[in-house]
C-alpha cells in the first residue's frame, strides 16, 4: 500500500492566442517585428497610454494600436510604445471584443 497518493498533473493554463496553435513567426511576429519593436521603443521610450493620463512609465512593448486580428497593419503608424500594465488591460479588452465577435 503506497504511503501517499500519486501527484495530480495539472494542465498548464493556455494563453489567449494559444487556440491558433501557431508559432510567433507564423502569427507575423518574426524578425521584422523585432526590428520594428526596437525602433518604436528607441523613438518613444515612454508608455503612450500612461502619458495621456499624466503618468511617466517606461515602455517595454511595441503594441499594435489596431490589432492585426481586427485588420491592423505592421506599419509604423499602427505601433505604440506601451508598458506591461497597459498591455495587459488592452489585451483583455481586445480578447473581450474577440469573444463577442465569435458569439
Amino acid at each position: 500500500m503506497p504511503s501517499r497518493p500519486p501527484p495530480l498533473k495539472q494542465r498548464p493554463r493556455q494563453k489567449a492566442w494559444s487556440t491558433t496553435h501557431k508559432s510567433r513567426q507564423e502569427r507575423g511576429y518574426g524578425r521584422a517585428h523585432e526590428l520594428m519593436r526596437e525602433q518604436v521603443l528607441a523613438d518613444e521610450p515612454l508608455c503612450r497610454p500612461c502619458a495621456k493620463q499624466g503618468r511617466v512609465t517606461q515602455a517595454t512593448i511595441a503594441d499594435h494600436i489596431k490589432p492585426k486580428a481586427e485588420g491592423g497593419t505592421d506599419d509604423r503608424e499602427n505601433y505604440q510604445p506601451i508598458c506591461d500594465l497597459c498591455h495587459v488591460l488592452k489585451t483583455a479588452a481586445e480578447a473581450k471584443r474577440a469573444k463577442a465577435r465569435k458569439a
